[in-house]
C-alpha cells in the first residue's frame, strides 16, 4: 500500500501543496484530477522527491521512504514526466535495457515484456528514441518506467500532445498491467475521457490539496465537480 501523510512541498521558499493524505492500495488505478496550476505535477514531483521544499511521510507498505531520490525505485516506484524525457540518442531497446541494468533486472527480459505490452516499439527497437512520434517517445517512456518491475506508476498527463489511436493503445496497455500484475496507477490528467478509461477513483486537486475523493462512479454522475474543479 502507498500512502502520503501531511505532504506538504514546493519549490525554494514557495509552498505548492499542502495538507496531503491518501492512500492507493495494490492495484487500485486512481486520476488525480484538477485546473492547471491546481499541484498535479508538484504533487508528483513531492512524491520523487524533486522538490527543494519537503515536510510530511511517504509510506510504502507501512515504512517511511525518507527523502532519499533513489528510495522511489528500490521501493518499486516508477515516474513517467510530463515530456517524457526519453533518452534521445540510445535506441528504443536501449531506453528499457538501461533502467532495467540500473535496477539489476534482466533487461531482455524488460525488452520482450514491452514488445508484449506495445507491440508497436518491436518495429522501431533499433531507432534512436529522438526521432520517433511523440506518441511513440510516450510509449518508450512508459516501457522505460516498466522496466523497474513498479508495484505503482505514476503518469503525468501522458495523454497531452498524443494522437487518438495512440492513447487508446496506452490505455489498454495500463488496464491490462493492472489486471496482469496488480500494478496501482497514480494518472495526472486533463483528458477526462482517458483517465475514466483507466481509473476506478479520483483525487481532486484544488489550490495545492486534495478536495475530495471521489469514487468513478460519483465523478460521472456529478457534472458540477466536473464544471467547477475541473474547468470542462
Amino acid at each position: 500500500m502507498f500512502e502520503i501523510k501531511n505532504g506538504s512541498g514546493g519549490y525554494d521558499r514557495t509552498r505548492i501543496i499542502k495538507d496531503i493524505n491518501f492512500t492507493i492500495k495494490e492495484g487500485e488505478r486512481v486520476a488525480l484530477l484538477g485546473r492547471n496550476g491546481a499541484g498535479k505535477t508538484t504533487l508528483l514531483k513531492y512524491i520523487m522527491q524533486q522538490l527543494n521544499l519537503f515536510d510530511g511521510k511517504i509510506m510504502m507498505n507501512g515504512e517511511n521512504i525518507g527523502i532519499d531520490p533513489t528510495s522511489r525505485a528500490k521501493n518499486l516506484i516508477a515516474y513517467v514526466p510530463q515530456g517524457r524525457f526519453v533518452f534521445e540518442k540510445l535506441s528504443v531497446k536501449e531506453n528499457i535495457a538501461v533502467v532495467a541494468y540500473a535496477n539489476n533486472n534482466d533487461a531482455k527480459e524488460a525488452i520482450d515484456f514491452a514488445f508484449e505490452i506495445f507491440p508497436i516499439l518491436k518495429d522501431h527497437q533499433n531507432r534512436n528514441a529522438g526521432s520517433l512520434s511523440g506518441g511513440q517517445q510516450q510509449i518508450v517512456a512508459i516501457s522505460r518506467a516498466l522496466a523497474i518491475k513498479p508495484k505503482i506508476l505514476l503518469l503525468d498527463e501522458p495523454s497531452e500532445g498524443i494522437q487518438p489511436s495512440i492513447i487508446l493503445d496506452i490505455a489498454k496497455a495500463l488496464n491490462k498491467l493492472n489486471q496482469t500484475k496488480s500494478m496501482a496507477l497514480l494518472i495526472a490528467e486533463q483528458n477526462l475521457d482517458f483517465c475514466m478509461s483507466v481509473a476506478n477513483k479520483a483525487l481532486i486537486m484544488n489550490r495545492g490539496t486534495i478536495e475530495k475523493k471521489l469514487s468513478k462512479e460519483e465523478l460521472n454522475s456529478d457534472k458540477k465537480i466536473i464544471k467547477e474543479l475541473l474547468g470542462v
